[in-house]
């Protein structure tokens, strides 16, 4: 299999080019903002504090627009990569400056790789306490590195220079990766670890104990009321009065951002020459609120109207859950179980839950709704309830024996004994 067929990979590299659109896209905003507010107020003399700050939404605009366009561009390269070949694992160390040095499948053979990102998401290719990372790519070539699970895509390439190649290789055995075994073999394919209930339930309750309350803050407190506050009934009510619906849509976040951008601009004019930056914020805060209305109108709104439509489905069917963390989120995933099973039941599947709709307790019973529509991989839309509640999905139903179920069992499964003892 190809590591696009990793449920986990085709994921990250939608989020990558997600964000890679994003950028696109409110550069082209904010640019095209700068120049039409230079166009507007070339004649006119009450906006004399324009010429001050056009520079700063013209610049801005381009730097977002070019880095935008070139994570467009490695995107694509990604996608060959990715859909050529499959993931591998390496033992792996890092050094500074963004360079790694792979474990070749060949004892001895060391593969010194330059990270072409941000400095910022050097830190998430780092490896882990294994120093272990997936590699998918061409030695001599353009490749990607991932931490384990492939949930994070980062471009390489190989160090050119003789000189720092040598460098890092050196770097790489004084830290003695030349005698750890290497690994490079291809990757199995998914497959699910045994989820028995009673074990589940018990590493679930484990979790409710050992939650760290949050630190009290007015914030803190206004958000556990309004989460403890019960929503309206989305058969009695339009969708958009909903909270977790309002959620899903983005429509609590694109009306904020437009209050904000509106009153940003508001003062910029009001305030003539004596506002600065404040009209340069207003700028990029109006540019974040159209990209905001653009999704929305585009995939926001139809959303939440097919989880309504789900929601209120006549038929209810009843299962028995466990609620457990992503441990890389820290998003509530609720396993669903037969509801009549023993202790050593498996999970029929799994629904990743909105943090502000975990259940109240981390096992019990539920009715699950739905399975009228299918998202575009053909994944079924279902919603929960439960303790008269609707818990609100994040994503669609993973059903138990597909390879997106397999990826998120191997997350959520327990350390078993051996485990444990290993340590």
């Amino acid at each position: 299999m190809s590591a696009l067929e990793r449920a986990g990979t085709a994921e990250a590299l939608d989020r990558y080019r997600r964000r890679a659109a994003l950028w696109v896209k409110a550069g082209a905003a904010v640019l095209a903002a700068g120049v039409a507010l230079g166009v507007l107020s070339a004649d006119s003399p009450a906006a004399g504090w324009v010429p001050e700050i056009l520079p700063y939404p013209l610049a801005g605009g381009a730097f977002a627009l070019l880095l935008g366009l070139g994570a467009q561009r490695f995107a694509r390269r990604m996608r060959r990569v990715l859909g050529a070949g499959d993931w591998s694992a390496h033992a792996v160390v890092a050094l500074p400056k963004g360079v790694v040095v792979l474990a070749g499948p060949e004892p001895g053979v060391l593969l010194p790789r330059q990270v072409v990102a941000a400095k910022e998401r050097y830190a998430r290719v780092e490896p882990g306490p294994d120093g272990v990372l997936w590699w998918c790519g061409d030695p001599r070539g353009g490749g990607v590195i991932a931490p384990p699970g492939g949930g994070e895509l980062v471009w390489t390439r190989p160090v050119r220079r003789t000189g720092a190649r040598r460098r890092a290789v050196a770097l790489a055995e004084l830290r003695g990766l030349a005698e750890r075994p290497a690994i490079g073999m291809p990757l199995p394919a998914a497959t699910s670890p045994a989820l028995p209930y009673a074990a589940l339930a018990e590493a679930a309750r484990r979790q409710a104990v050992s939650a760290k309350p949050r630190r009290w803050t007015v914030a803190a407190k206004l958000r556990r009321r309004r989460g403890n506050r019960p929503e309206p009934d989305v058969r009695a009510v339009a969708w958009w009065r909903v909270r977790g619906l309002r959620e899903i849509s983005g429509l609590s976040w694109t009306a904020g951002t437009c209050a904000v951008s509106a009153a940003l601009l508001g003062v910029t004019w009001l305030g003539g020459e004596d506002v600065g930056m404040l009209g340069v914020f207003g700028l990029f805060m109006a540019a974040g609120a159209c990209i905001n209305v653009f999704r929305l109108l585009t995939s926001g709104v139809s959303a939440a109207r097919l989880l309504a439509r789900t929601a209120t489905a006549p038929v209810a069917v009843p299962k028995r859950y466990v609620v457990l963390a992503d441990p890389y989120s820290g998003s509530p995933v609720l396993l669903v179980f037969a509801p009549h099973g023993g202790p050593e039941e498996q999970p029929e599947g799994a629904l990743p839950l909105l943090r502000s709709s975990a259940p109240g307790e981390p096992a019990g019973e539920v009715e699950l709704h739905g399975w009228l529509d299918v998202d575009a991989h053909g994944r079924p839309l279902v919603v929960a309830r439960s303790g008269g509640r609707v818990l609100w999905p994040r994503e669609p139903y993973l059903e138990a024996g597909t390879a997106e179920f397999a990826e998120v069992a191997q997350w959520l499964a327990p350390p078993q004994e051996e485990d444990v003892a290993a340590f």
